[in-house]
């Protein structure tokens, strides 16, 4: 994949499909690249939070995106998720991933035990230096990692992974609008800013925000994409109309959340007709019939198309 254009737009946290006994599904994968590359999205954020990439094999994420970047074919760019609790597995799937021609390799600081900033910053190098001329991108996930990544500590990996690798851009998650501020006003334009909420990119993309990565509207690729390009285009009544209709859907999915985690996701992509059979890896509470219909009333009231029964 070229380099030479600037990433930008919905970078979907593609779902990583898998089988009721918790193996990867393989065709379920495909039918996911192929759902969101009609919807159009700008690019893939493969494998991270989730893509379910924490609770996988090394081996698992290596045929993952393997399968991926055959699939999407180069129509758009994927930015693979190699991070993984120590540097040196990192460095593996790194190495692996840049052999693909992927994008990007966005890497999560060292998490599980608490690191300081020389060990952080030592992380980054280390692996910049296992794959020169890959372009890295930063993936701060304070709530599960509790290392945050400031305005002034991705200067300093940007200093760090020089002349190695350049750093194309950062995922900043779990943060309120007035924090991402810090990142839009204090880093430069060569290091794409994404959001990880969705309603950031809303706000946001005025002051500099290129895009958004944002888990909870993946089932609804059309409605980010078609946000984000009336926002490129300057058409700021369509873009308030998804962004509201974005609200109300997510509205929906919050109701579900508390009791059924994640699987939420799962039955949403299966009620968009995707063969997903089993999102995320880990057992989650099923929804029961009833729940289920009140959940597809729910959708199919904020406009969401679903597949006729």
């Amino acid at each position: 994949m070229e380099t030479n254009t600037q990433l930008e737009g919905i970078l979907i946290p593609m779902p990583t499909a898998f089988k009721e006994d918790g193996a990867v599904d393989e065709s379920g994968v495909d039918a996911l690249v192929d759902f969101y590359i009609a919807a159009g999205v700008q690019g893939f954020f493969a494998l991270g939070t989730h893509g379910q990439g924490m609770v996988m094999e090394i081996d698992e994420r290596k045929s993952v995106a393997e399968r991926m970047v055959r699939r999407a074919r180069g129509k758009v760019p994927i930015v693979l998720h190699i991070g993984t609790a120590n540097t040196y597995s990192s460095i593996e799937l790194a190495r692996h991933g840049a052999s693909l021609g992927v994008y990007a390799l966005a890497v999560v600081p060292p998490y599980y035990y608490p690191h300081n900033d020389y060990e952080v910053f030592a992380h980054y190098k280390a692996i910049a230096q296992a794959v020169p001329g890959t372009p890295l991108f930063i993936y701060d996930n304070t709530e599960t990692t509790h290392v945050h990544i400031t305005p002034p500590k991705v200067l300093k990996i940007q200093e760090a992974i020089s002349p190695a690798c350049t750093l194309a851009g950062i995922k900043v998650s779990f943060l309120p609008f007035d924090g991402l501020l810090g990142y839009l006003f204090t880093l430069p334009r060569s290091i794409g800013v994404f959001p990880g909420g969705i309603f950031s990119l809303y706000a946001g993309y005025s002051l500099g925000a290129r895009g958004a990565i944002h888990p909870p509207s993946t089932p609804f690729p059309e409605l980010c994409v078609k946000m984000f390009l009336s926002l490129k285009e300057g058409k700021l009544e369509e873009a308030r109309r998804a962004h509201d209709q974005l609200a109300a859907v997510m509205r929906v999915v919050a109701r579900f959340m508390p009791e059924h985690g994640r699987g939420v996701f799962g039955e949403i992509m299966r009620l968009r007709g995707l063969p997903v059979r089993r999102f995320p890896r880990w057992e989650c509470a099923p929804l029961s019939s009833q729940e289920r219909e009140a959940l597809k009333k729910g959708l199919v009231e904020a406009g969401v198309s679903l597949p006729l029964p």
